[in-house]
């Protein structure tokens, strides 16, 4: 149903708003890549916002943390910006199409980040009808212009997150989470120290070296690689809500040396943690 939609995109900006919505759609369409396309997320230093990408024919592919993963048509992609992420049109790929929105205000970013952390950024949508069945209808509507104001338009976009948000309940953990449940719940709560990898495979009750390629092979990182990702994702989180200065948020999240961790949140997202901070939502 959704190859029916034009194939075209369309920018959603109201200039008069009287009280600021917290979820918002400013972009959605209809494309056909057929050669050079790439969005990068990681050098973003515009607003936080979201992207929901559903591939309905051809083949696109997603670059997380240096491993990719291919976009057959039924997958949808869900991806916060800035993020550790770029998405593209592979060269053994003739074509990608594929229908999009773009999603900004806080409460788009903290769904997002939620869905991103306990299930990752690509969902089977055989798993999510309810949540097709109104994205269609939000497509629908917008592409053909029969919303005109930023209120209808906030009223679909949180409906939108939160019909994901019921079905999401049902669906496994793609990336292997509740084998470690209880380590990554001790990281967590032990954020603000130094972790050791013996202290981590030690919760689990291995050795280190069998924990260390446990844990690689069913989450994709080394545990100190994790550990790393985490206390950032958390950073970035803490930010985007505190106002606190960088130097108490990177001690908050185990990060003593500020320049360090300035460096690594650069080299992370593509931004540094004080223009992110900045922005501002609507």
């Amino acid at each position: 149903m959704f190859s029916r939609l034009p194939l075209i995109e369309m920018s959603s900006r109201y200039s008069i708003r009287k009280f600021p919505l917290h979820i918002l759609t400013i972009l959605s369409g209809h494309s056909n890549e057929t050669s050079r396309y790439c969005q990068d997320s990681k050098n973003k230093e515009c607003t936080s916002y979201v992207v929901w990408q559903y591939t309905l024919s051809g083949k696109g592919c997603i670059n997380l943390n240096d491993t990719c993963y291919d976009l057959f048509p039924g997958s949808l992609m869900i991806v916060s910006v800035p993020g550790p992420h770029m998405y593209y049109l592979p060269e053994d790929s003739t074509h990608w199409e594929f229908v999009f929105l773009a999603m900004v205000g806080r409460e788009a970013v903290r769904i997002t980040k939620m869905i991103e952390q306990h299930l990752g950024n690509i969902i089977d949508a055989v798993k999510i009808p309810k949540t097709l069945a109104v994205l269609y209808e939000f497509l629908e509507n917008i592409l053909s212009e029969k919303i005109n104001n930023p209120f209808i338009n906030s009223k679909y976009s949180y409906l939108l997150c939160m019909t994901l948000m019921e079905e999401i309940g049902t669906i496994r953990q793609v990336e292997g989470t509740r084998s470690f449940e209880k380590v990554i719940l001790f990281l967590k709560k032990n954020i603000q120290r130094d972790i050791s990898v013996k202290e981590m495979a030690e919760v689990m009750r291995l050795s280190s070296s069998h924990f260390t390629r446990l844990f690689g092979k069913e989450m994709g990182l080394s545990p100190r690689k994790y550990l790393e990702d985490l206390r950032l994702r958390i950073a970035m989180d803490i930010l985007f809500e505190d106002k606190a200065t960088i130097k108490e948020i990177a001690a908050r999240c185990g990060i003593y040396d500020v320049n360090y961790f300035c460096h690594l949140f650069k080299k992370h997202y593509g931004i540094s943690p004080k223009k992110y901070k900045a922005r501002e939502g609507i």
